[in-house]
């Protein structure tokens, strides 16, 4: 089979979703306030010093608060955990400056007070390294240090891939 090769943006778009990465939620808190969402823009930088690099959108209010306290932890979702959807849906589907995502939402916070998912199956507790962050335009490219992580036992981390299969079958 041959390939198509396409130059249209969102043919372009649908070709990127066969990148295989995970489906996260980023958390912060800035002075008293807790906010969070899904992020599939994730990865390891470098292995020593432990460090990641996070996509996000410069609209958001996660991004505004991750500027403001320069940390953020991630929670890895356990694709096992059937309250997975709904918390992609309280985390993605809906935005910070209208809902307080955390109201009635059970979950456990770092040593900062930053809040994570305790049914995680890791969570990373990061520090941004502001001279390593890249405004890209629309985004910015967070780099930050992993000053402290933490994995449970049993889980399997959600893949962005697997997500998005079970958003078709209407799940």
């Amino acid at each position: 089979m041959e390939f198509k090769f396409v130059n249209d943006n969102a043919e372009l778009n649908q070709a990127l979703f066969r990148i295989t990465h995970g489906l996260y939620i980023v958390t912060t808190r800035a002075e008293e306030r807790l906010n969070g969402q899904c992020l599939d823009a994730l990865m390891q930088v470098t292995n020593a010093p432990p460090r990641i690099s996070i996509g996000m959108g410069k609209g958001s209010l996660t991004h505004e608060m991750i500027e403001t306290s320069g940390r953020f932890v991630v929670s890895v979702l356990d694709r096992e955990d059937p309250a997975c959807g709904d918390v992609i849906r309280r985390f993605g589907f809906q935005s910070g400056r209208d809902a307080d995502k955390f109201a009635g939402f059970a979950y456990e916070v770092t040593e900062l007070g930053i809040p994570f998912l305790p049914n995680a199956v890791a969570i990373y507790e990061c520090m941004v390294l502001p001279d390593l962050t890249t405004d890209l335009g629309t985004h910015s490219l967070f780099v930050a240090s992993v000053d402290r992580a933490g994995t449970r036992e049993g889980g399997e981390p959600l893949t962005y891939n697997e997500y998005r299969k079970h958003l078709r079958k209407g799940g």
